[in-house]
């Protein structure tokens, strides 16, 4: 097994487990934290404090290193596999690259971190957060599927450039 293979594998790893984490969320988190928000005798928001906590501390977890060196790497290797004329190997490496940078990267900047922001400024006001917080549960939810989608077909390519 060459260098390049034990690096799509580790890859492929890499974005199975951001896949992992984005499916979670769609699966079954979100749901929670609106569950949270309506529950009997929890105070109003509590699904949105949680979420507000969850987005802080993300900022330091290794997740958000994984999520940001992935695409780094994938271009990094597919360039190193179409030094060493491995050109099917470079052409999935390039397609998880960009799998990541348009489905996981570009939706995660463009749509749900401006909504965890605008969560985040409404911290103090429950009102405003109760009304904003099913909405934001909709939409935010519905792009993290796109994410997971992104990170889904990273992963396959990948894991397919180990057989190239």
């Amino acid at each position: 097994m060459t260098i390049l293979t034990l690096a799509a594998l580790g890859l492929g790893l890499i974005a199975g487990l951001v896949a992992g984490i984005f499916f979670a969320f769609s699966d079954f988190i979100m749901r929670g934290l609106a569950a949270a928000s309506v529950a009997a005798g929890a105070p109003a928001g509590a699904g949105a404090e949680a979420m507000r906590g969850i987005n802080r501390s993300v900022y330091s977890s290794k997740f958000l290193l994984m999520l940001k060196a992935l695409p780094l790497l994938a271009l990094a290797l597919a360039a190193a596999a179409f030094l060493l004329e491995r050109h099917g190997m470079a052409v999935w490496f390039g397609f998880g690259a960009v799998s990541h940078i348009v489905l996981v990267m570009l939706s995660t900047l463009t749509c749900n971190v401006p909504m965890n922001t605008r969560l985040q400024s409404l911290a103090g006001d429950a009102q405003a957060t109760a009304a904003y917080w099913p909405d934001y549960v909709s939409r935010w939810t519905g792009w993290n599927h796109v994410r997971t989608v992104g990170a889904m077909t990273s992963c396959c390519c990948f894991l397919l450039a180990t057989t190239a």
